[in-house]
């Protein structure tokens, strides 16, 4: 039978192998027992698939059932960078930098903590592809140092730090140096102009300043921070828009060719309930997919089994 409304509230491994499975009624926080005397408030069943996503019911189900959990952290997610003139610049994208995560306690970034690819400016600060992979790969360092650290991002990555100041100089020779430095910025360089006006900005420079009236030693300035332009992070996005969770159950304790349970047999599992993050969401949505597919045949496939062998 198919039950709507109904939670979960504990699960239980019989002597005959079947699942005793106590129920609750969908309400004050779905743990309230049912209370009409035509709804049993537990039932069996001789399989049961957990695909219950990164929810603490899930988890704790699963430890009814023998199962250890690596305690779960959120993953991919943008960094709050708490800078005004920055997140005023919310759209502006760069189709390829090099960012770095520096954290308390770690003295070299591991190379997991350097990513490359798209990165974009958020309302509440940076966001994309980059960013996106450097919250997986670090998730659980950033959840110990309560999500603080510095992002060092390599605008330029193209080009090397003398590459990029002998360009800035160039646009001081004599067809330049007349031109306003906020007209926009040398072609070779590829930054939005937008962005261009935040640099002149940073660097405390006027628009309307003449190329040739800027010191050298400024450009020097301006291109080097290009190359390693720190962004101190001060949290995750502000909305708890965290797509995945990494932790769950170990996945040595899981058949992956059948999804089983090896601690309980007859329990299967699909989905973020194990501990699977990949560094992008369609990773993730692929793994449950995958998993539930695999689960599911492998319960038609026993099912089968079972009533064959009842017949005979």
């Amino acid at each position: 039978p198919i039950r709507t409304g109904t939670s979960i509230r504990r699960i239980a491994k019989s002597a005959d192998g079947s699942f005793e499975i106590f129920a609750g009624r969908k309400g004050s926080g779905g743990s309230a027992e049912y209370n009409s005397k035509n709804t049993p408030p537990s039932f069996r069943a001789d399989y049961v698939l957990l695909a219950t996503g990164g929810t603490r019911q899930g988890y704790e189900l699963a430890t009814y059932l023998g199962h250890t959990i690596v305690d779960p952290v959120p993953s991919l997610f943008t960094f709050k960078i708490s800078d005004n003139e920055l997140t005023a610049l919310a759209g502006v994208s760069f189709p390829k930098v090099v960012a770095t995560l520096e954290l308390e306690g770690k003295r070299r970034p591991g190379a997991h903590l350097t990513q490359e690819g798209p990165l974009l400016i958020t309302h509440w600060g940076l966001s994309g592809p980059a960013i996106l992979r450097l919250s997986a790969w670090a998730a659980r360092d950033l959840f110990q140092t309560n999500y603080t650290g510095t992002l060092l991002v390599d605008f330029v990555p193209q080009q090397k730090a003398t590459e990029v100041c002998a360009i800035l100089g160039t646009q001081k020779q004599a067809a330049q140096q007349k031109r306003k430095i906020g007209g926009s910025p040398p072609v070779d360089l590829n930054i939005p102009r937008r962005f261009w006006l935040y640099i002149i900005s940073h660097k405390g420079l006027n628009p309307d300043d003449t190329w040739g009236s800027i010191p050298a030693s400024r450009l020097q300035e301006i291109g080097h921070l290009l190359k390693r332009w720190p962004f101190p992070v001060s949290g995750k996005g502000v909305f708890k828009e965290e797509f995945v969770t990494a932790g769950g159950i170990p996945l040595v304790e899981i058949d992956l060719q059948s999804m089983e349970s090896r601690k309980c047999p007859n329990l299967y599992f699909a989905g973020e309930v194990l501990d699977i993050d990949g560094v992008t969401g369609g990773f993730n949505f692929q793994n449950a997919w995958t998993g539930g597919f695999l689960a599911g045949t492998s319960i038609a496939k026993a099912v089968a089994v079972m009533l064959a062998d009842g017949e005979n």
